[in-house]
């Protein structure tokens, strides 16, 4: 008797505390399926910031753009020198043009008209060339930078003349960003050798791109023969956002644009804006919007896809196009 007693209680006292545990353990539960809910939110969030708003974000910011919109990307080459020929490049497929070095005060004009529009985008001095051929190009670096103090500035270069000192004196001179290209196992070899002597803050600065076993290149908008692929009829983004200025002064409208056919003004004689907001620049954006690239010789053999930067009236040719 005196054993089933303590048995009988604590048989109670479990019926009595069961709907406690119940409801303790379904707040447990809860607080569990809470947390579980929140990571699962995480990532949903992320998977839609990532795949679906960002691209939308893109378009969104771009719908609308004009006329009046200013180049994001604006590329200055003071010289038609460079130290290869490689046969994805103009100076690989035939003699290259004869020299000329860009006019000192051009140059300067160039940037001074870039500071009083309070230019903050992206400049390339350089293009079709190797830039540091220029023995000038420490000189217009350092103005360049005084002058535009917000602007990123970069070069792209296949290293043959560049050196852990010369690297690290054009960072000190106010350059962004170096990015370098080895094309054959000769040029990696020195490049991935600078890379580890440099300074590691500065190294992180450089872009190595190791093109030793690239065989598939871009035409440069046909010109490239043997990397033409079909031509494209869709709007280019190329006109609304690269500036691409050449040695003698002339702005072309791509900076695939070797012979000079798309010619849209002359620094020479008229402004940056002038040329930009130009009749050329104009007549040229409304044909390509339409993606009517028989507009002009240069564009009628271009494969370039173009993306991003476009205006209203593109995007809803793309959309429209989207499934044909």
């Amino acid at each position: 008797m005196s054993l089933m007693v303590p048995l009988y209680r604590e048989k109670i006292n479990k019926k009595k505390s069961s709907p406690n545990r119940r409801i303790a353990q379904r707040n447990t539960d809860w607080k569990k399926n809470i947390k579980l809910s929140i990571r699962t939110k995480v990532v949903i969030r992320d998977y839609f910031i990532r795949n679906i708003s960002n691209p939308f974000q893109e378009i969104r910011r771009n719908i609308g753009l004009a006329d009046k919109d200013i180049f994001k990307h604006i590329l200055i080459q003071t010289n038609y020198k460079c130290t290869r020929k490689c046969p994805f490049c103009h100076y690989g497929m035939e003699t290259p043009p004869e020299n000329v070095d860009m006019n000192e005060d051009l140059f300067y004009t160039i940037i001074d008209q870039l500071r009083d529009i309070n230019y903050k985008g992206r400049i390339g001095l350089f293009e079709m060339n190797e830039p540091l051929t220029d023995k000038r190009f420490n000189k217009f670096l350092k103005y360049t930078r005084e002058k535009l103090t917000k602007a990123w500035i970069f070069i792209s270069t296949n290293g043959d003349l560049l050196s852990v000192e010369k690297a690290e004196q054009l960072f000190k001179d106010g350059l962004n960003f170096i990015y370098s290209s080895s094309y054959d196992e000769i040029a990696l070899k020195r490049n991935l050798k600078l890379l580890k002597e440099i300074n590691p803050n500065y190294r992180k600065l450089i872009n190595h791109l190791n093109r030793t076993y690239q065989s598939g290149w871009s035409s440069r908008a046909g010109n490239v023969r043997q990397f033409k692929k079909n031509t494209i009829f869709a709007p280019c983004d190329m006109i609304y956002k690269v500036l691409y200025i050449k040695p003698t002064g002339k702005v072309c409208s791509c900076y695939n644009d070797f012979y000079d056919i798309n010619e849209m003004g002359d620094l020479n004689k008229d402004s940056i804006l002038d040329v930009w907001f130009g009749d050329k620049f104009k007549k040229l954006r409304e044909e390509l919007n339409k993606g009517n690239r028989n507009c002009s010789e240069l564009c009628s053999q271009c494969d370039y896809v173009g993306y991003g930067n476009l205006p209203k009236i593109a995007l809803k040719w793309r959309f429209k196009n989207l499934f044909k």
